[in-house]
């Protein structure tokens, strides 16, 4: 069985592809890799709240501490955003972490981010995957200790970092300004590991909050741990019944987010991030450069522009954008899939900190954010956005329909093309209405992902109608 090991690791299902020998292989893999790079290598080794994710995480620090590699391993549940940060704080060279992010509970997962606490770029996971193959085709026997022998030789220490992660978001977002909002906020943490982060951090401001899903569950309540639809609906509900200002979610390994406003309403992750963006601007005077990911909505850039600023447009990865805010000043980067972060944060997506944004823009600003989406609104138009996700039968039927998709000329749904660019997939930038189309494959199944937008709903619906006929 071949691993593939990409951006977001290796991710199989548990006890299928995802056993005990297969971790061993990986682990010794990313120990191979880790020497070749560094003389005396440390990471910080954390996991999610997915089924035994303890002990697959002591079969990769017993494999990593006999390999030479010095493990700060985390001893509870860890948020990725915060192992990203352990990276960068304590100088360590990379994060290994046991998730599946927000694939379905069957699944266990291997993530490996490099010394900048981000994710991985390719030439580092294909190397890793390269190592993974030879150890396959040697039938190498993975040698590997137990955690006592390992602590005695000084390879293994146990660490808590939330506290040192705490001090850094009071860097980034205004603590204290929350603290002092009546708002009542409702927080689902969708069983994951924003449980004892996210509601803690508020409680101890004394943000009134209703938790929800504030318990380990390895079903994740029989779905997948991810702020979708199905999620948000129900939080909205809830923010509704309970009469609160504000709805907050994050993923399984709390990368993601999700936000409902106080009239219920689901904010989107493309809306958010310009309303971050204009926030950061505006109410903190920050300055600098946005970055949005290709298939991300361009309302963060009319932001950008409006403030005399640029917008950097990137392939889809988050992998292009987290380096873009800590390394380049970036005042905030994001993605339409719910990841983000600011200038002077981690590389990485963090669903704690978007979620905490959300809260200071309400105080900061004085207002619902029923009504900072209105002033928005008001201000930039609305970008009517949407996904559209191809199921098709076989790659071959995927390959013929992106080959329509590749032989636009003029038009399109009667909308004139002023711009055409392949970044990532097809790219078509129309005249009319600032609207926009994007169609680009899916790595690992037979779906084509479209992504559309538009000022206008009526365009919108017309690009709709035009893609699904292509079927």
């Amino acid at each position: 069985m071949k691993i593939k090991f990409g951006t977001s690791g290796w991710r199989d299902v548990i006890a299928d592809g995802f056993t005990f020998e297969n971790v061993r292989k990986v682990s010794k893999a990313i120990s191979l890799y880790l020497s070749s790079k560094h003389e005396q290598p440390k990471v910080v080794l954390g996991y999610d709240t997915r089924f035994m994710t303890e002990r697959f995480a002591e079969v990769v620090a017993g494999v990593l501490t006999a390999n030479g590699v010095s493990v700060h391993l985390c001893e509870k549940p860890t948020p990725t955003p915060v192992i990203s940060h352990a990276v960068v704080s304590q100088r360590l060279s990379g994060g290994v972490n046991i998730t599946a992010s927000h694939n379905p509970p069957e699944y266990c997962g291997i993530k490996f981010n490099p010394e900048t606490g981000g994710p991985a770029l390719p030439k580092v996971t294909g190397e890793i995957e390269r190592l993974i193959e030879e150890i396959q085709n040697r039938g190498e026997k993975i040698v590997y200790i137990d955690l006592d022998e390992a602590r005695s030789k000084g390879l293994l220490v146990t660490i808590d970092p939330k506290e040192s992660y705490f001090e850094s978001l009071k860097k980034v977002v205004d603590l204290s300004a929350i603290g002092k909002t009546d708002l009542k906020v409702v927080v689902d943490l969708l069983y994951g590991t924003s449980i004892g982060y996210l509601d803690e951090i508020l409680i101890r401001y004394g943000v009134k909050t209703e938790v929800i899903h504030n318990y380990r569950d390895p079903y994740f309540g029989g779905y997948r741990p991810e702020p979708d639809t199905r999620r948000l609906k129900e939080l909205a509900g809830k923010v509704r019944e309970t009469g609160a200002g504000l709805g907050i979610v994050t993923d399984g390994d709390a990368d993601r987010f999700g936000i409902v406003d106080d009239k219920g309403e689901i904010v989107s992750p493309n809306e958010f991030i310009a309303l971050v963006a204009e926030h950061l601007y505006e109410f903190k005077g920050l300055k600098g450069p946005v970055g949005r990911s290709i298939a991300t909505s361009r309302a963060v850039e009319a932001v950008a522009v409006e403030h005399g600023e640029t917008c950097t447009i990137t392939p889809v990865g988050f992998k292009f954008l987290g380096p873009l805010a800590t390394e380049k000043g970036y005042v905030v980067v994001g993605e339409e899939s719910g990841g983000l972060t600011i200038q002077n944060h981690v590389a990485e997506k963090d669903g704690i900190l978007a979620c905490l944004l959300a809260l200071e823009m309400v105080a900061i600003q004085g207002k619902p954010l029923s009504e900072i989406r209105k002033a928005f609104r008001r201000k930039y138009g609305h970008f009517h956005s949407e996904r559209i996700d191809l199921e098709l039968k076989s790659s071959k039927e995927k390959n013929s329909i992106l080959e329509k998709f590749g032989h636009i000329n003029t038009k399109f749904a009667g909308l004139k093309i002023e711009e055409r660019n392949r970044l990532d997939g097809y790219f078509y930038a129309f005249e009319e209405a600032g609207s926009w189309l994007l169609a680009r494959p899916s790595g690992t199944e037979p779906v084509i992902r479209v992504y559309i937008e538009s000022k206008e709903i009526r365009t919108l619906e017309k690009l709709k109608e035009e893609v699904l006929k292509l079927i």
